[in-house]
């Protein structure tokens, strides 16, 4: 149970330290313009003159509200418009699978009588669904992050799935050999981060690798975990625990979602993450290959509009410019959640004895 807060921990001391060790250069700019610019990066070539827009607008902007209000919206807007291309098929077939698992859900639901205390996992399994759409259109949109990303989540899916024999029995169950563990939580997940970085051409390109193949797998995977409890239902094992079908149902729906729609995507993207950094450092590639820098020569002031103006379309969220994008109390905040939760669970695994 300590593994999941203990990667979540290990996410925020790595962005605590690449943070902290970007290079300040001229004033930092605030929250709703690194926003506005890290989704103008998602916008396609043919909006992109409406993302330079919104930033020059957002330049003569003045008030922290009226910021804000402005820099949500054109957010909203740069999320919500439809993508181009083949990175628009992606994304339908991700939202196809998404329905598909809320459907496969709801028909167990109802094949089997479960009741009303089952839709409060579906409603847990539908924001699960829900936000892992929304994250995989950002990650679609982000140059050269579709193929390798959906490759690697190809990978990591076969792999799931193959760790359980093909068969819904043992993927219900999850009764894994022992070699399973170590391949599927850090070989697998290593591979497609190091394989991710030397395609792009630089460890932010396999770090996004391995988060859309996190959350592509993810998916998959859960749509057919929650096709195998549709089939296969209370079966297996005798059991004399005493519990009845319908609970031994819903156990089963709950183990799902916590396996495939919560540790896969996050062991894929944590282990494919330190993978894609040392990968980039051994072979000496940049951290950021399509980030622009600034020179050596000392800062030189912009009025607000040509600063806006003059951002990169596609830039790591993290680091814009070489300045660090997550203000310190945002970092401290993520760590002190991380450790408070690491120290409840282990507080009540010894309540449990």
């Amino acid at each position: 149970m300590l593994l999941i807060p203990m990667m979540l921990l290990g996410i925020a001391v790595a962005l605590f330290r690449r943070s902290s060790q970007a290079v300040v250069y001229g004033p930092r700019p605030d929250v709703p313009l690194q926003l506005l610019r890290w989704a103008t990066g998602l916008l396609s070539e043919q909006r992109a003159e409406w993302g330079q827009a919104m930033l020059g607008e957002l330049a003569h902007i003045e008030g922290r509200a009226r910021r804000w209000s402005f820099a949500i919206g054109c957010i909203g807007t740069a999320l919500l418009l439809p993508p181009w291309g083949r990175t628009a098929g992606a994304v339908v077939a991700i939202i196809a699978v998404a329905v598909g698992s809320l459907g496969l859900y709801a028909s167990v639901i109802i094949r089997y009588r479960l009741g009303a205390s089952s839709l409060i996992g579906a409603s847990i399994a539908a924001t699960f669904l829900l936000s892992f759409v929304v994250a995989a259109g950002v990650a679609l949109r982000r140059r050269g992050a579709a193929v390798p990303g959906l490759l690697g989540g190809l990978v990591v899916a076969l792999a799931w799935v193959a760790a359980s024999g093909f068969t819904f029995s043992n993927m219900i169950l999850r009764v894994w050999p022992a070699w399973a563990l170590p391949l599927l939580f850090i070989v697998v997940p290593a591979a497609v981060g190091g394989l991710g970085t030397l395609w792009g051409g630089s460890a932010a390109a396999g770090r996004r690798t391995a988060r859309l193949a996190g959350i592509s797998a993810g998916v998959g995977v859960y749509l057919y975990g929650t096709l195998a409890v549709a089939v296969f239902g209370a079966g297996g094992l005798p059991d004399d625990s005493g519990f009845s079908a319908t609970y031994t149902i819903n156990d089963r729906l709950g183990n799902n979602l916590t396996f495939y729609l919560a540790l896969l995507p996050l062991v894929t993207a944590t282990f494919g993450w330190s993978a894609a950094t040392l990968t980039a450092r051994i072979k000496h590639l940049p951290d950021h290959a399509d980030a622009t820098y600034p020179p050596a020569a000392p800062y030189v002031s912009m009025t607000p509009s040509s600063a806006a103006l003059s951002m990169p379309y596609d830039v790591e969220p993290a680091i814009v410019s070489g300045v660090a994008a997550w203000p310190r109390s945002a970092r401290v905040v993520l760590v002190s959640a991380a450790v408070v939760v690491i120290l409840a669970l282990g507080f009540a695994t010894g309540l449990r004895g």
